[in-house]
């Protein structure tokens, strides 16, 4: 397989909500300026999905999501490896995201568990922070 890492053409964005949403992962508002979507391609066909919603020098991680087929060939670690090396290169200090299954998976690649009120104002004011997500979301953070 070659994995190819670039950021999605809004032609693709039908393909990349149909992967998030066969996963059960939000798409209510990938469409939001400040959100930038990342696939991974195989061929032609996507396989993979990472987003990023930026505020200044923090960002918030946005559903890493691999399509069935390719789960457990390092796919999800390649799109986080390229999506943390574009966070440092546009001088993004700290990466957070929110997750209700994927904790363990995080932690292993140096993200830590934060509480809601040591999250910064701008990421706990985003649709995900506030409505998307559950109360009961776990908050982690990875500081570059």
């Amino acid at each position: 397989m070659e994995l190819i890492l670039r950021k999605a053409q809004e032609n693709e964005y039908r393909a990349i909500i149909h992967l998030l949403a066969s996963n059960d992962l939000p798409t209510a508002d990938i469409y939001e300026k400040n959100i930038t979507l990342f696939v991974g391609v195989n061929g032609s066909e996507i396989i993979a999905t990472i987003g990023i919603e930026t505020y200044g020098n923090v960002a918030l991680l946005r559903s890493l999501c691999v399509k069935e087929g390719y789960k457990n060939q390092k796919v999800g670690e390649k799109m986080l490896s390229y999506l943390i090396t574009l966070c440092k290169h546009e001088n993004i200090e700290a990466l957070y995201l929110l997750t209700t299954t994927a904790e363990r998976y995080f932690l292993r690649h140096g993200f830590e568990k934060i509480t809601r009120e040591n999250t910064p104002l701008h990421i706990q004011q985003t649709r995900e922070f506030k409505d998307i997500c559950p109360s009961s979301a776990v908050i982690m953070c990875l500081n570059l």
